[in-house]
């Protein structure tokens, strides 16, 4: 043991030394972060971020939109292009411990757009697997813009009409699986198309025909119904940062009056995000097609054509800005978060509306880019302001919702 102790006090009698300083150089480091620590100003948030975190842990817009016993703002929810929309909302979710909702508003902007709606909802049938909606609404937008059919139609050539329709709704779904949704529905529009308000442009009725737009000179009602299926796996649909919604939607239109504008219309859209960086950065992805079926001698109305172009698909084009038989629409956005309650958003639209199925392709699109911001309460977006740029210049848009 003696000599087994003699040859290991060398290595100890260096080693000491060795350690010592480690162990100093360690403290060393570490008393130099406190120092830095103790002398580090704390951040100073902006003005909109307070604004925002007040709003946010005050409730404020829930506030003004709940009100009190079912009385309150409703904000937005008008067409594109209508300018800043409110009104007054009665809004109830209490009624036998939720199995009846009742939900009326009328709304007004400051460019005269009005829009009155009504609905009767029972949600929770079946253990809340069926539901049933009665559903009215009336509409008067004094000035919808209209450049002329099809994807050649010029920017110069924009005019206006006024758009009056009223529609009436029965509605069923049922909920099989937690993601699944499928249902159908009936109901009764009724339209009128009059001159424009808009002194700037000249009316539509004045310079297009009804061969070259079906619908101008009258207009017809209409009984229509079908059904959709919905596969939904987003998390939070008011803010989605991860999952899908996929859509289908079939609809027949008969036209009761004039008998000339009866058709079908099928609806596909496809969303899905793809979060990382712990889902505070999100790609969000969008695709969606319309495509309309007429028999011989049938012809889709002009004011329910589809249309391409504002604040939800090329958001660098005016509203309205194209018109025809079917449409193919193309959205990618990244988005992260910058701080509490706001999202920046880069952004990049495609699209065309087409007068053939056979036309349905990746060609020729018209695109757009831009930036956007989403404020939020609770990660659902109250609202939002884009801006997007195009070959025909820029617009810029601030909505009460989603984009998608």
């Amino acid at each position: 043991m003696a000599a087994r102790m003699a040859w290991l006090m060398p290595g100890l009698v260096v080693c000491l030394p060795l350690c010592a300083q480690v162990t100093s150089r360690v403290e060393a480091i570490q008393a130099t972060r406190q120092e830095k620590a103790r002398k580090l100003a704390p951040d100073e948030t902006s003005r909109l971020e307070r604004w925002l975190v007040q709003v946010k842990e005050k409730r404020l817009i829930e506030r003004i939109t709940a009100g009190t016993t079912g009385l309150g703002v409703k904000l937005g929810g008008l067409t594109t292009g209508s300018g800043f929309a409110a009104g007054p909302q009665y809004l109830r979710r209490d009624f036998g411990d939720g199995d009846l909702v009742i939900r009326g508003s009328a709304r007004a902007s400051l460019k005269r757009y009005q829009l009155f709606d009504l609905e009767i909802s029972l949600p929770k049938l079946l253990r809340e697997r069926l539901a049933l909606d009665f559903f009215a609404v009336h509409r008067n937008y004094p000035r919808v813009d209209y450049y002329g059919p099809g994807p050649d139609s010029a920017k110069t050539g924009r005019s206006d009409f006024r758009l009056e329709d009223t529609a009436y709704d029965f509605a069923g779904g049922v909920k099989p699986w937690r993601y699944l949704k499928l249902g159908g529905g009936l109901g009764y529009l009724q339209v009128n198309v009059g001159p424009g308000a808009d002194p700037r442009f000249i009316s539509t009725d004045k310079i297009f025909t009804p061969a070259v737009t079906p619908g101008i000179d009258h207009q017809a009602d209409f009984l229509r119904g079908g059904g959709f299926l919905q596969l939904d796996w987003r998390d939070n649909p008011g803010g989605p940062r991860r999952g899908g919604n996929y859509v289908v939607r079939y609809q027949s239109y008969s036209d009761r009056t004039l008998g000339r504008h009866s058709f079908r219309r099928l609806d596909l859209e496809a969303q899905q995000y793809l979060p990382f960086f712990n889902e505070r950065r999100v790609i969000a992805l969008r695709g969606k097609s319309v495509l309309t079926y007429t028999d011989t001698g049938q012809r889709v109305p002009f004011y329910l054509q589809p249309t391409l172009g504002g604040s939800d698909d090329l958001r660098g084009f005016r509203s309205y800005r194209f018109y025809d038989d079917d449409l193919i629409a193309l959205n990618a956005e990244y988005r992260w978060e910058s701080f509490s309650g706001l999202d920046v958003a880069l952004f990049a639209d495609a699209g065309k509306v087409f007068p053939r199925r056979a036309q349905w392709n990746f060609k020729n699109l018209e695109s757009a880019v831009g930036f956007g911001f989403r404020f939020n309460i609770r990660n659902n977006v109250f609202l939002r302001l884009d801006v997007g740029f195009s070959h025909e210049g820029h617009q810029i848009w601030v909505k009460f919702d989603n984009v998608f």
